[in-house]
C-alpha cells in the first residue's frame, strides 16, 4: 500500500516569513521520501526528494529524484526538475545535495537494478537560477544500497568530495572538480575494509582539509570520524577503526554524525545519543573541534530528550541539523503522539508525528541552544493523523538549511 505525500517549506528567523507552501503536487499513488535541503547564505535554497511508484510492492519500485530550487522569499526559481536516470537503472539509492556561497548546487545519487546490479553513482551541477549546467555524469562504479546513503560537501572553490560504503568494504572518499574531474584517487577513511561501517557523511573546507564521519555497528557500536588534509593525509594519529566522537561508552548505540565546517581551523558535530541513559529518551548532542581535529572541546547535550517519542530511526538517525556562516545552528526530527481516541483496542490506535526543531548558536567552542523545543507543522488534528502498519511509518523524516537570516524547515 502507498501513500501521497506532499512536501511543505516554512522560512522562519524570528517569526514567520513565509506561510506552509506546497514544493511537489501529490500524485496517485506516488510515494515522496528522502527529503533533503541546502541553502546559499544569500537565502536562496534548494530542495531535493525522492519519488516512488509501485511495481509491486514496497521493496519494487521504480524510482525518481527530484529537485526544484527557490529564492530567498520562497518563490519558485525553477519547475521541479527530474533527474534523467541511465536506461537499465530504475533505482535511486543515497542521494544528498550541497550548495555553495554562490547558490550554485552539487547533487549526488546511487542508481541500479532493484538488487543492486549495474550500480553507478552519478552526480549533476546546477547553476544559482536552477537550471542543469550539464547533463548527468557517472562518478564512479558501485555506491549506495537501499540501507545506506552518501555523505557530499561541496566547497567554494568548485572542488566537492563525497563519500560512499562500498557493499562489504567500508567507506570510500573521493574528491572532484564540478566537471567531474577526478582531484585524488578513492581511497579508505579507515584502516581496511570493513562490513560494519554505513551512513558516512562529509564536511570540506575551502583549503581542502576534509572530515569523514561514519557509523560503526561493532560490537560495540559507536560514530567515528577522521580528518584529511588536501592530499588526503590523516591530521589526526592514525586509528584503524577511526577515532570515537565521544570520550567514553556513554554514547554506545548512538547514531551517524553530521558535520561542518565553522571555519578552516574548526568544525563542529552533531549526532544523536539514543542510549538509555535517561531512560528511552534519546538526545541531540554536538562537539566542536579546532586545530583541524586535533583539540576537542566539550561534548554538549543540547537537548534533553522531548516528552514525545523522537523517531531517531536507528543508526541512521531521523534527523537533520545545518549550520549558517555565524556559527547559528537549526536542529530538527520527527516527535509522535499516539492515542485511543474511540476505544483501547490496539487496533484503533492513532499516530501522529510532527516535525519539530530548536534553534542554536556556537560559543566558546560549545553548542548551545537557544530555544526550546518547537512543532513549525500544523497543530494536532485530523489532517495530521498519521496511522499505522507493518512497523512502516508514513510521515517522511524532516529536513532543514539555513543561513544567517533564514531557516527552511521541510516536512511532509
Amino acid at each position: 500500500m502507498f501513500f501521497q505525500l506532499s512536501l511543505f517549506a516554512l522560512t522562519l528567523y524570528n517569526g514567520t516569513l513565509v506561510g506552509p507552501f506546497r514544493i511537489a503536487e501529490t500524485e496517485p499513488g506516488h510515494h515522496q521520501v528522502y527529503l533533503q535541503a541546502a541553502m546559499a547564505p544569500d537565502g536562496r535554497f534548494a530542495i531535493m526528494w525522492r519519488d516512488s511508484l509501485p511495481i509491486n510492492n514496497h521493496h519494487n519500485s521504480e524510482l525518481e529524484l527530484f529537485v526544484r530550487f527557490f529564492n530567498s522569499d520562497g518563490n519558485p526559481s525553477s519547475e521541479a526538475y527530474k533527474i534523467i536516470k541511465l536506461v537499465d537503472t530504475n533505482y535511486i539509492y543515497g542521494p544528498c545535495l550541497d550548495m555553495d556561497t554562490l547558490g550554485k548546487t552539487v547533487l549526488v545519487w546511487s542508481e541500479g537494478g532493484p538488487y543492486l546490479e549495474n550500480m553507478h553513482t552519478r552526480f549533476q551541477v546546477f547553476a544559482p537560477d536552477g537550471s542543469p549546467m550539464d547533463s548527468a555524469r557517472i562518478l564512479c562504479s558501485g555506491g549506495a544500497g537501499w540501507y545506506s546513503r552518501l555523505g557530499l560537501s561541496l566547497a567554494n572553490n568548485g572542488i566537492f568530495a563525497f563519500a560512499m560504503r562500498a557493499w562489504g568494504n567500508g567507506i570510500w572518499v573521493q574528491r572532484f572538480d564540478l566537471e567531474g574531474v577526478p582531484q585524488d584517487s578513492l581511497f579508505l577513511a579507515h584502516d581496511t575494509g570493513d562490513i560494519n561501517f554505513c551512513y558516512p557523511q562529509t564536511a570540506l573546507n575551502d583549503k581542502g582539509d576534509l572530515v569523514v564521519t561514519w557509523y560503526d555497528f561493532g560490537p560495540p557500536s559507536y560514530p567515528r570520524f577522521q580528518v584529511f588534509d588536501a592530499e588526503d593525509e590523516a591530521i589526526l594519529p592514525w586509528e584503524p577503526r577511526g577515532h570515537r566522537l565521544d570520550d567514553g561508552e556513554e554514547f554506545y548505540l548512538a547514531t551517524r554524525a553530521e558535520p561542518f565546517w565553522l571555519d578552516d581551523d574548526r568544525f563542529v558535530v552533531f549526532w544523536i545519543d539514543r542510549t538509555s541513559r535517561a531512560g528511552i529518551r534519546k538526545h541531540p548532542v554536538g562537539r566542536v573541534f579546532s586545530d583541524r581535529g586535533l583539540t576537542r572541546h566539550p561534548l554538549r547535550t543540547v537537548m534533553w530528550g522531548d516528552s514525545l517519542w523522537l523517531s531517531h530511526g536507528g543508526p541512521e538517525g531521523w534527523y537533520s541539523t545545518a549550520v549558517s556562516p555565524n556559527d547559528s545552528f537549526a536542529y530538527t526530527h520527527t516527535r509522535s503522539h499516539s492515542d485511543y481516541p474511540d476505544t483501547s483496542e490496539p487496533s484503533k490506535k492513532r499516530y501522529w508525528e510532527h516535525g519539530a526543531g530548536i534553534l542554536g548558536y556556537i560559543q566558546n567552542n560549545e553548542p548551545i541552544r537557544r530555544t526550546n523545543l518547537f512543532e513549525y507543522t500544523p497543530p494536532w488534528g485530523a489532517d495530521t493523523v498519521n496511522s499505522r502498519f507493518n512497523n512502516w511509518t508514513h510521515v517522511q523524516p524532516p529536513a532543514v538549511a539555513c543561513c544567517d537570516d533564514r531557516i527552511v524547515w521541510v516536512y511532509s
